[in-house]
């Protein structure tokens, strides 16, 4: 029976305290995130019975509704019920800093995963159509489909600039302005030209001629041309402060720090400018500030920190594939279930801007079959017609990548198929790690997206990470039909939302 959800939202915002308890609402592909004033006015157990609701946990210093694949259709019918006031503060009082955090990361990453997965896939596509020799890597559809898949990476910094505004209550307008200077054209052409030159320098000739152009402008062109290295590759300064030349291309830590910094400037200049020239001059400031000290300050400190989270993993990985196999493919249904699942996101885009693969998506894949495989060893065991049917929809779910209708609807409530499936994936993980397999494009991990996995001239990591999630899949069935699950009934107000299209 279809769940009409706007009876649903009427109950979870009677639920969860009432309009007035509530800061702002997010969701991601699963979950209403709410940021609420008083999380003791929530009824949790009432909250988890509503038609169309898997559960709700409170984590990451959020009440999280965990809806499934429907989530969009309950987000609007509870946002019709709101009335936010979009000025106020939208981080919850009292919450630890990895709370803020995870809070900050998901409200920013969440409403554009889907459209960067898209991006992803459609790069695996026309990856696997050329190696097929389908397609003409030399030739115009190729050529049209290849830029088109890597926008979405290009321009990353744009939109983690818009949804890191909502956030942070910044102009949205004036943050994107602010991104897009960052991945400009003639930026872009001055960082190209810094990198013929670094790849020169080592030429005392080429120098010392640039050198010369450097401190005496009327011979530059001339000089610049002889050498073959174009003008834009001379020092760059902003009131005499050095600027290092950095690519903001797929950046998101930067952009992150910007933002963040933009929103202190513009209410700096909202208290200090009459009303008559507010609305003009406050996005100027912000542009004129923000941009060059992005330049000088953020930029570098961002990748920084981007390089640091990245590199705890990545010693990690290279210490032993297999072993970070091990831990990622057994700890990430847990960490989900936490819902601190976000802080790897960082990493992740990181690797993809720095090295062009992932190894985390691959190690990550097996976790999600292994979890699958778990739920639907339960549905072919289960003799209960509810418990069988929930199994079934959950499982298939998650073989497209979303697995919490899988483990609040099923695994954590029979307690055993959560083990399996984590066990499961530490298999599948072990032999995606031994394999090296990587994905080489943002995804995210599911029989859908296989082909992002896939790259010409790397067939063996490509059969490693099928024999990984394969392996994670069966294992997931047989562990859970052995270990076995007491079968419990389950609510009949309980409505599990059906799988949806990716």
């Amino acid at each position: 029976m279809a769940i009409n959800y706007a009876d649903s939202a009427k109950e979870i915002v009677r639920l969860i305290g009432g309009d007035n308890n509530v800061i702002s609402v997010t969701h991601c592909a699963t979950r209403l995130r709410f940021v609420l004033k008083d999380h003791s006015e929530v009824d949790v157990e009432s909250l988890k019975r509503v038609k169309g609701v898997i559960t709700a946990v409170k984590a990451s210093g959020q009440m999280q509704v965990i809806i499934g694949n429907h989530v969009g259709d309950a987000y609007r019918e509870v946002q019709n019920l709101l009335n936010i006031d979009e000025s106020a503060a939208v981080t919850a009082p009292n919450v630890g800093i990895v709370s803020r955090i995870m809070d900050i990361i998901s409200s920013i990453f969440a409403p554009f995963l889907y459209p960067l997965a898209a991006c992803g896939v459609l790069q695996g596509i026309i990856s696997l159509l050329t190696a097929l020799g389908v397609m003409d890597p030399a030739g115009g559809t190729y050529r049209i489909l290849n830029y088109v898949s890597w926008t979405g990476f290009t321009f990353l910094p744009v939109m983690v600039a818009f949804t890191a505004a909502k956030k942070f209550n910044v102009n949205p307008f004036t943050a994107v302005i602010s991104a897009c200077a960052l991945v400009s054209p003639d930026y872009l052409n001055m960082l190209t030209a810094n990198k013929i030159l670094t790849a020169n320098s080592a030429d005392p000739a080429v120098h010392a001629l640039m050198k010369s152009a450097v401190e005496n402008p009327a011979i530059s062109k001339v000089l610049v041309e002889i050498a073959g290295i174009p003008l834009d590759a001379a020092p760059l300064t902003f009131m005499g402060l050095p600027v290092q030349y950095l690519s903001y291309t797929s950046s998101v830590i930067p952009i992150i720090l910007m933002v963040w910094g933009m929103s202190y400037v513009q209410r700096f200049f909202e208290r200090l400018l009459p009303m008559v020239i507010r609305n003009l001059f406050t996005p100027m400031f912000c542009i004129a500030i923000m941009v060059p000290l992005t330049l000088l300050a953020f930029g570098p400190v961002g990748n920084m920190i981007g390089g640091a989270i990245g590199g705890v993993y990545n010693t990690l990985y290279h210490l032993s594939p297999a072993i970070a196999g091990f831990v990622v493919g057994a700890l990430w249904m847990p960490l989900v279930t936490l819902g601190v699942h976000w802080g790897i996101t960082p990493v992740t885009v990181g690797n993809y801007a720095t090295l062009g693969y992932d190894t985390f998506t691959g190690l990550q894949a097996s976790a999600v079959f292994g979890m699958a495989g778990a739920v639907l060893g339960v549905y072919l065991k289960a003799k209960d017609a509810e418990l069988k049917r929930m199994a079934l929809s959950a499982g298939v779910t998650a073989l497209f990548g979303i697995t919490e209708p899988a483990i609040y609807g099923v695994a954590l409530r029979l307690k055993r198929p959560m083990i399996c499936g984590c066990l499961a994936g530490a298999a599948g993980g072990v032999i995606a790690g031994a394999f090296n397999a990587v994905s080489w494009s943002y995804c995210i991990p599911g029989i859908a997206v296989l082909p992002v996995f896939f790259k010409e001239g790397h067939m063996t990591q490509f059969l490693g990470f099928l024999l990984s999630i394969i392996v994670a899949f069966v294992l997931g069935i047989i562990f859970a039909w052995v270990a076995g699950f007491k079968e419990q009934s389950q609510p009949e107000v309980t409505a599990m939302p059906q799988p949806g299209t990716l």
